[in-house]
């Protein structure tokens, strides 16, 4: 046990250098290039992009909710699960990357194309972003944790000499894509370096198809309520300018969850090898696991609510005043929002991975309802509140509306009231 402990510890500690660096310099870059461009001209790059993260799950195929498992399934195999999940991704993304611009074309504003075009080559290469989860799965996070320090600082400097030439908002769009291009060619380099090999099985495909088309419709599902309709409807309800004043907000909410990802990404292969061999060990450090972000997450939000007018005032200055209130109600959701992340793993064990499509269509529902209400009444703020109760209602209550997944929210409940989460455990194989 101290042995897979440590292991895990320094999976984690990697995995968090890695996303620290990624989303710190991504976070400042983004902060400068805010303060360059103005909240309109930053609020129309970002309402382009949400059009094109629509577009992301025909590009996963539902094979990132499931990527771990495999590769634990799989020991043996795992250069064959990848070279298939490769493919399989990158046909994908090519679909994609067409209907994103077509799209966007259609909307028949000046300049929209040309940002389209420069964005949607991130959709082809995040498909290589599997190969982080082999180096994870095999407890060696400090390569893909190196790779990503690597490609954030070299992206990083492309947005700091793009604002020092004075470049327009095109180049900050491809920096988007560029960010997904130099990981690519990073994780390769470091993959093959450790004479690793990829190989397509269509057999392989079929399995892989089988066990995650459940997530594709929940992918697309999870991508409108918690990534873009807010922002989508900000632009068509209000305007590009409100939409810059809602995106600072968000990108400063999402600049410290990599910590809860860090945690549920080298907490999951261990509790999933668990579930084979001691459900109640099992149960226990889900519980432990959903604790620990739960509380994570509250203790973040409490500092951003009262630091809020500090942090938007440093870092994006006065004009970006409006975003102060949506951060503060925004930073409420990460806690449910991530616990559903962490939900994901009792879903493959228990093999109802169809559930992942109902709870995602009713966050789905909710989402649109609410934004479409809300943001009619109260602007950005009305987004953020939308954003705010959807993680809430999905992630928790409706867990306790199917008698499939009460189980789950049971663990869920006992883990935020904290029972039975830190006595030691009667029986356990780990």
């Amino acid at each position: 046990m101290k042995e897979t402990t440590k292991k895990i510890a320094s999976n984690m500690s990697w995995i968090m250098v890695g996303r620290v660096l990624q989303l710190g310099l991504t976070f400042i870059s983004t902060m400068f290039v805010a303060r360059y461009l103005g909240p309109t001209e930053f609020g129309k790059m970002n309402y382009i992009y949400s059009y094109i993260q629509l577009f992301i799950p025909i590009c996963q195929m539902g094979l990132n909710s499931t990527v771990v498992k495999e590769l634990r399934e799989y020991k043996d195999n795992n250069d064959e699960v990848l070279g298939t999940i490769l493919v399989i991704r990158t046909l994908g993304s090519i679909v994609a990357m067409t209907c994103s611009v077509l799209l966007i074309s259609s909307l028949s504003k000046e300049g929209y194309t040309t940002i389209a075009i420069l964005q949607s080559f991130a959709l082809l290469f995040q498909s290589f972003d599997c190969l982080i989860y082999f180096f994870q799965t095999r407890y060696l996070s400090v390569k893909s944790g190196s790779v990503i320090a690597i490609s954030y600082i070299l992206t990083s400097i492309f947005r700091i000499v793009a604002i020092l030439l004075k470049k327009d908002v095109r180049w900050f769009s491809f920096a988007l894509s560029l960010d997904y291009i130099v990981m690519a060619i990073l994780l390769i380099g470091v993959y093959f370096k450790d004479k690793n090999k990829l190989k397509f099985s269509y057999d392989m495909a079929k399995k892989l198809l089988k066990n995650s088309y459940h997530y594709i419709l929940a992918t697309i599902l999870v991508v409108i309520y918690g990534k873009v309709t807010d922002t989508l409807l900000i632009g068509r309800m209000l305007n590009e300018t409100a939409v810059g004043y809602y995106s600072a907000a968000i990108t400063l909410n999402n600049a410290w969850p990599f910590i809860l990802t860090a945690i549920i990404d080298s907490s999951s292969p261990m509790i999933i090898d668990l579930f084979k061999t001691d459900k109640q060990a099992f149960n226990k450090r889900l519980k432990q696991l959903y604790a620990m972000v739960f509380y994570v997450g509250i203790a973040a939000a409490v500092g951003i609510t009262v630091l809020a007018n500090i942090i938007i005032g440093i870092l994006y200055g006065a004009n970006y005043a409006p975003s102060v209130l949506p951060l503060r109600i925004a930073s409420w959701s990460s806690a449910f929002a991530y616990i559903g992340v962490a939900r994901s793993i009792w879903l493959q064990c228990n093999n109802k991975n169809k559930y992942e499509t109902y709870i995602s269509l009713f966050g789905a529902i909710i989402n649109i309802s609410l934004n479409y209400v809300l943001i009619g009444k109260f602007g950005i703020n009305g987004a953020a509140t939308a954003l705010l109760l959807t993680q809430f209602l999905t992630n928790f209550v409706f867990l306790f509306m199917m008698k499939e997944t009460r189980e789950n929210a049971k663990l869920i409940l006992d883990a935020i009231l904290l029972k039975d989460v830190f006595n030691k455990e009667e029986k356990s194989n780990v």
